[in-house]
């Protein structure tokens, strides 16, 4: 497929579209050096014209990144670039809350699942960049609990708890809530 993708790709070397998909396709395969090559060509390529796939490579180029480790200010630097890139999309207020609540910046992922919480949905076209629809809530519950908001974060937690959660946030959520 990848050998298909880049044969493809010579033809259109400098279209937005298709060095997205080779970018997927390296990421899929754990290549992450090739897929940050990719994904920073489509960057380069796409912002006046492919939005989507900008913020898409932007937000993915965090994840490559995080999966080096160590690499935490290029990490919070691609997700910043993001968010400024598209200030009206979730997507990355919803990754740098996450950062920050790993990394224990409290405000910071708390100011980050509020901001979120007030952007619009929509498809983005990169597989696992997504979230929930209480992610954002989660990311606000948690943080909250650490910067002093705790009858804020009992409240959202209680509320988390009515909605169809995955496995794994029913059991956070709970954990959380038995803890406070």
């Amino acid at each position: 497929m990848l050998d298909e993708l880049l044969t493809y790709l010579a033809f259109e070397p400098f279209s937005p579209h298709n060095n997205f998909v080779v970018a997927e396709e390296y990421f899929k395969a754990g290549q992450l050096a090739s897929a940050v090559s990719f994904y920073l060509r489509t960057i380069e390529f796409g912002k006046d014209s492919h939005p989507e796939f900008v913020y898409a490579s932007l937000l993915r180029l965090a994840k490559c990144f995080d999966a080096q480790n160590n690499r935490l200010i290029s990490v919070k630097n691609a997700l910043l670039q993001a968010l400024a890139y598209n200030p009206e999309r979730p997507e990355a207020y919803f990754w740098l809350a996450r950062f920050h609540r790993k990394n224990a910046n409290w405000q910071e992922a708390y100011t980050f699942a509020v901001l979120g919480k007030t952007k619009k949905r929509s498809v983005l076209y990169a597989y696992g960049l997504e979230f929930e629809d209480y992610s954002l809530e989660y990311e606000q519950a948690v943080s909250g609990w650490w910067i002093g908001r705790r009858e804020e974060s009992r409240w959202l937690f209680n509320q988390l708890l009515s909605k169809d959660l995955t496995p794994e946030y029913r059991k956070s959520v709970e954990d959380n809530l038995a803890l406070i």
